[in-house]
């Protein structure tokens, strides 16, 4: 059996960006003004973002153990994000754009192509110049994407700490994870600071790998957590405890012998797709049905979006990943030459 088919993350990654495509169902309708830090629907989408951060910190790492490199790690990491990112800009901007933009076809393609509009980041940002969702309740292009440059961000960490021989140590991350924590503390209540809070869920997550030897997982440990984490419901130490509740439960339920879930991804892996693309769909969706009501707008996401999350995964993303594990040019030399 491969090696992605013997856990259960395939299924975890699906099911953190269906939830955040839920999450934001809400959130798109009811305006981010009007969406409140413990509802529930916001928290879903909160978890599912956390949660695909702890999947990424507990397997970026054994990806540099795997192959210790700089330029095969960020290669693959380059492949794995890139060539759908790009599809997935050109499609938003070519297509939804001029479907949904509120300017003449010809004032939009003379904002595209401004140097002003694409300094001002008009994908994940709200962007007056390209006349995008200007009267929905939410300006955004596709916001999710702001997670994108963290990301690399994090796997440039994993990098220099592999380069230097330190992510090896026990305790390489435990640095991190206290200085996030503390900036946590100091901006969780000014935006868009307090996002800072989803990068120790990568911490912790890559330090659950480092020391996986040290660790058992346990459902009664699982239920203990969440059974702390709801004492504290409605205040900020509610979040506190979800830094060590989530990734102990999404590490335990990973790695649950469970046959049927551990081959959820053997016809591909559609979360990315999914991830990129739900939210300019939503928004499209709203744009052109203004009285959709919120179930109406879960149902249409996941029917527009799944089809071209799985076209993304079968033209592009597939077909990017196959780069991975190419022997590199000086590989190949080497390999003819011996």
């Amino acid at each position: 059996m491969k090696e992605q088919f013997k856990n259960n993350f395939d299924f975890l990654r699906f099911l953190c960006a269906a939830l955040i495509i839920i999450s934001h169902s809400y959130a798109l309708l009811l305006g981010y003004n009007n969406v409140y830090q413990f509802d529930w629907h916001l928290l879903i989408g909160q978890f599912g973002l956390a949660s695909l951060l702890v999947i990424s910190g507990y397997l970026i790492p054994a990806s540099w153990e795997r192959k210790p490199s700089i330029r095969h790690f960020m290669w693959k990491r380059f492949l794995r994000f890139a060539p759908g990112l790009c599809v997935a800009i050109f499609l938003i901007l070519l297509v939804i754009g001029p479907l949904a933009t509120n300017l003449p076809l010809n004032r939009y393609f003379a904002a595209l192509f401004s140097g002003s509009t694409w300094l001002m980041v008009p994908i994940y940002s709200a962007n007056d110049n390209l006349g995008l969702f200007t009267t929905n309740p939410v300006p955004y292009v596709d916001a999710p994407l702001w997670s994108i440059p963290m990301m690399f961000f994090l796997y440039f960490i994993v990098a220099a700490l592999g380069k230097f021989n330190i992510l090896k140590l026990r305790q390489s991350m435990m640095p991190f994870i206290v200085l996030t924590f503390i900036l946590w503390l100091v901006c969780y209540t000014i935006q868009p600071f307090d996002k800072i809070r989803f990068l120790i869920y990568f911490f912790i997550g890559a330090y659950f790998w480092i020391n996986r030897d040290k660790f058992t997982y346990k459902w009664y440990a699982v239920a203990g957590l969440w059974a702390i984490a709801f004492l504290f419901f409605n205040t900020q130490f509610f979040f506190a405890v979800a830094f060590i509740a989530i990734p102990y439960t999404i590490i335990w339920f990973a790695n649950l012998p469970l046959k049927h879930l551990s081959r959820f991804g053997k016809y591909g892996d559609f979360s990315y797709g999914m991830y990129i693309y739900a939210y300019p769909i939503q928004q499209t969706i709203i744009h052109f049905l203004p009285s959709v009501e919120v179930w109406q707008l879960i149902i249409l996401s996941f029917a527009i979006t799944m089809p071209v999350a799985a076209a993304s995964w079968y033209l592009i993303e597939q077909h990017a990943l196959l780069k991975k594990n190419r022997k590199e040019p000086t590989e190949q030399t080497e390999a003819k030459s011996t």
